[in-house]
Formats: structure tokens, sequence, C-alpha cells
């Protein structure tokens, strides 16, 4: 994929790694800002199992099991591994195990493992026919990201070839005629995250009778003339995202974090995880509903 330097008119083309194991180059990459891109805490890096080791091992901000496989070149493998991979970790010997890594993590030690789900993700310059294939007939929700490197700068986004057979499948299925509603994305959150998601959704009204809610799959939209906020409600913490000016924002605590590069139409993300933050995302979420009337 080539990108195109709009001051100079040049063609900046994708890059490999140079120098060193560029497989392990990826993994060092993705795993120095792992929560920025997958939202997962790190645990361990090249995990022995018997018959295998899992690239790197981690757990989701909801605290999910979290399997993530890199491959440099395109192989015929990376599916089947990843899913080898999951049968292990669900055997119950190996849940004791992975609680024990958490509990001895400084990062992760707080976090309650739920093993209602885990979270499957590979990583890969591109996938092959058998990958795409093989993908249409697993039950088990493996997310496909494909990546590219240009300098100083590597791209990580969803493969839309490979992941469009999940997405056909939901829609061919029972889920095609399920309508999306508050109660699901409340429902996804404990006490304490159900109390943020309520207060905000309350400041954010004030702010205009204009303003309309809409549900997504995995997020709250609130609109005007555009998107300008998206929720994500986690289990005891919420992520917003945010449509702003940059011109005008201010931020003057430096809470959101500039996402402008993922190519969304949402430049700025933010945390909340207790009602202080709440307060102050609040002001943030004014300015990005200021921008709607201009």
């Amino acid at each position: 994929m080539a990108r195109i330097n709009l001051k100079t008119g040049k063609i900046i083309k994708p890059q490999e790694f140079s120098g060193g194991n560029p497989e392990h180059q990826l993994q060092k990459y993705i795993e120095s800002y792992l929560n920025q891109l997958l939202q997962c805490y790190f645990l361990k890096s090249f995990h022995k199992i018997p018959s295998g080791e899992i690239d790197t091992l981690a757990i989701t901000e909801d605290g999910n099991p979290c399997i993530i496989e890199y491959k440099h070149k395109q192989e015929d493998t990376v599916l089947n591994q990843i899913v080898f991979y999951y049968d292990w970790l669900k055997q119950r010997p190996t849940k004791f195990e992975f609680e024990r890594i958490v509990k001895e993590n400084n990062t992760t030690k707080k976090i309650d493992v739920d093993w209602s789900k885990i979270r499957l993700i590979c990583v890969a310059k591109q996938y092959s026919n058998w990958d795409i294939s093989l993908i249409k007939h697993l039950d088990a929700e493996i997310e496909c990201y494909s990546y590219t490197l240009h300098e100083n700068e590597l791209d990580i986004h969803l493969d839309p070839i490979v992941n469009q057979f999940k997405k056909q499948k939901i829609y061919n299925g029972k889920q095609t005629h399920k309508e999306i509603t508050l109660e699901d994305h409340r429902n996804r959150a404990d006490k304490e995250g159900k109390l943020l998601l309520d207060k905000l959704r309350d400041g954010v009204f004030k702010m205009g009778d204009n303003i309309e809610e809409g549900y997504a799959p995995n997020y709250i939209k609130y609109s005007v003339k555009t998107t300008f906020l998206v929720v994500h409600v986690r289990k005891k913490w919420l992520i917003i995202q945010l449509r702003v000016n940059e011109r005008t924002f201010k931020d003057q605590k430096k809470f959101a974090k500039d996402i402008s590069k993922r190519g969304w139409t949402v430049t700025r993300e933010m945390k909340i995880n207790n009602m202080d933050k709440l307060n102050y995302a609040l002001d943030l979420i004014k300015q990005a509903y200021d921008t709607q009337g201009e």
C-alpha cells in the first residue's frame, strides 16, 4: 500500500524490516504498544507449551485471555497454530497457570480473569487462500490484522478480505435480525461501569436537544450532523473517542491521546475509570459537540 507525501508529492513506498528476525521485530513493536493498538496488557513473549510456543500471551482490559500470533511472510499455518493454542488455553490446568501469570504481573494483578471469551489475534503481512478458506468454517472468532511498514510508521489494520467471512456468518445466522439496544451495551459493564455510562449519557444529553444516540455492535455513537462521540463500554470503565477541531481543541491534562493516524473520523481517545475523569471528559465531549455547529 503506497502513501503520498502531500508536501513533496512523492510516493512513500512500504518497507521491509531490516536486520535481525523481521517477525521478532514486528512482535517487539506491537508488544511495546499493545494497549494502544489492541487494548490488551502484555503478559509473556514466546510462552512455551507442550508442542508449541505462543508468540504473545496477554489479557484484555476486560480480563479476557488473549493469544497473539505474528507472521512476517504469507504462510498457510498461522490460523492452524492459533486454533491449537486456543485448545490448550481452554484446558482446566492451563486456566490455573494463566491466572497465576496474571496475578504475578504488577500491571494486571488486580484484573479478574473472565473466561467467557478468549481473544485470538493474528498479525500477518498477508493471508493465504488457505487461511481465507479455513476461517469460513471456524467457529472460533479470530481477529486477523494486516500490517504495512513505512518510514518511522507501522500500520496495523483489520484485514478486510479475511474478516468479511466472519461478518457473513453473523449476517446469515440468527443474529441477523437482532436489534442492538442500549441494554446490550450496559450489560457489558458491572455496577461501577454502568454508573459511569449512565452519568456520561446524562451529561451528553444536557449539551443539546439535537443529539441522537445510536447503537452498533461494539459501540454507542452520538451524532448531530456527524458522529462526534463514540463510547466503548468495558467491564469497569469506558473508552470514549472524539471528533474534534484540532486547531481549537484544549486538553490541559492531556488525557485524550491522538489517534488520528488510525484514519478514522474520530481523532482523540480517552479512558474513563472514575468520576473525576468523567467530569473532565464531559468538557472534552462538549468541545466535540460544539464543532457540530461550525
